[in-house]
């Protein structure tokens, strides 16, 4: 997850990047977790282009952090009360900024302001032939990875991937009918502080590693970085990966929280119709072997530490009651009511579709998500 907010952030960026606030809000202010609008729910970073493949893996568990040279692919998972949003309907600006070691999400952006989009050079190219100069390059930062909804990124060199930095990768979109995008990057870049509510932006790390694996891979290339030893293979630690949803499983219990005939398994954007009033039980599984464990540097870079990551779900609905916000097993569970709640406006007729959102994090960059929706039957009859 994403930390060390700057003190001043735009409002509409705090969604994304501090999903655990959600639950700090006021009774009185709209409830987070209700999809009315337009979201911007999480963001992806899949390498598509790989220096070192491992195609056993990278189908199924894509990395999330990417080396200098490779391809990334950006997906963000928008959704609002009518289902999930295909990112090329959208007018997407997307930006590249160099993060150093200590800075929070959105720190390299606004030090670069007040700037104009026209301003923004476009992301350049990396070359092979950079890891034989005599310094390694500076890349235009910030830079313009693309105008589209899901663009492909090509990582730069820089001394920023020895020394633990990252990538921050900033979303500005306008919605159908609302402010234009042109409008929602210039109030940003003019570094405004109310921006406009229609306005889409969003901000993710791209983590640079492991920059073991880089040095290894340009000795086999007959590259010598000077200043760093090539590492033993066994010393070169697991890129982080992306954890899968295995299976989601949908079925309606009674008052006492027995199940009414059987459970069925559901695929991202099914429909399936469900008595108004009526309980549905929610199980999604992520492997619990897809959890990986890391290093983390202690004492100034002296010693390491291990750790593991842990899975954080993240709900939403368009309409109805949850039992909880937020889960943290392997098997996250729910149970969504089908029922008109205290900030819905209306109560929903027959016909009528209400949506589930759900967001999986490993507490790095490994993310995942999910969605489906009902169609709201006649309430069962009394027993």
């Amino acid at each position: 997850m994403p930390r060390g907010l700057p003190n001043r952030l735009p409002t509409r960026l705090v969604a994304l990047l501090a999903p655990a606030l959600l639950g700090a809000c006021a009774v009185d202010l709209p409830d987070p977790r209700i999809i009315i609008s337009h979201r911007v729910l999480a963001i992806r970073t899949e390498v598509t282009t790989s220096l070192a493949p491992a195609p056993e893996l990278d189908a199924d568990r894509p990395k999330a952090e990417a080396l200098p040279f490779e391809t990334v692919e950006i997906t963000p998972f928008i959704v609002n009360e009518d289902g999930e949003v295909d990112p090329e309907s959208l007018d997407i600006v997307w930006l590249a900024c160099e993060l150093t070691p200590g800075q929070g999400l959105f720190a390299c952006l606004q030090s670069a302001m007040p700037l104009t989009l026209d301003e923004i050079p476009e992301c350049a190219e990396p070359s092979f032939s950079d890891l034989m100069a005599e310094e390694l390059p500076e890349p235009e930062s910030p830079c313009l990875i693309a105008r589209e909804g899901t663009p492909e990124y090509t990582v730069p060199l820089s001394a920023n991937v020895f020394v633990g930095g990252a990538i921050e990768l900033t979303m500005i979109a306008g919605v159908p009918g609302g402010t234009p995008t042109d409008t929602c990057a210039a109030e940003l870049l003019r570094d405004e502080y109310d921006l406009p509510d229609d306005c889409l932006y969003a901000v993710q790390r791209l983590n640079l590693g492991p920059v073991e694996l880089l040095l290894s891979i340009a000795a086999n290339l007959g590259f010598e970085i000077p200043g760093f030893e090539v590492p033993a293979p066994e010393d070169i630690p697991e890129p982080d990966r992306h954890m899968r949803i295995s299976e989601v499983r949908v079925g309606v219990i009674n008052k006492d929280g027995e199940q009414v005939g059987d459970a069925f398994i559901v695929e991202p954007g099914d429909v399936f119709a469900a008595p108004r009033e009526s309980t549905l039980q929610i199980e999604i599984d992520s492997p619990e072997e897809d959890l990986q464990s890391f290093l983390i540097p202690v004492n100034n870079g002296e010693t390491y530490e291990t750790r593991d990551e842990a899975y954080q779900g993240d709900w939403y609905r368009t309409w109805g009651e949850f039992l909880s916000g937020t889960s943290d097993d392997p098997m996250s569970y729910n149970q969504w009511t089908l029922t008109q709640g205290e900030q819905d406006e209306t109560e929903l007729q027959p016909g009528d579709r209400a949506r589930v959102y759900y967001v999986v994090r490993d507490g790095r960059q490994g993310v995942n998500w999910f969605w489906f929706e009902v169609e709201v039957t006649e309430p069962l009859p009394a027993p």
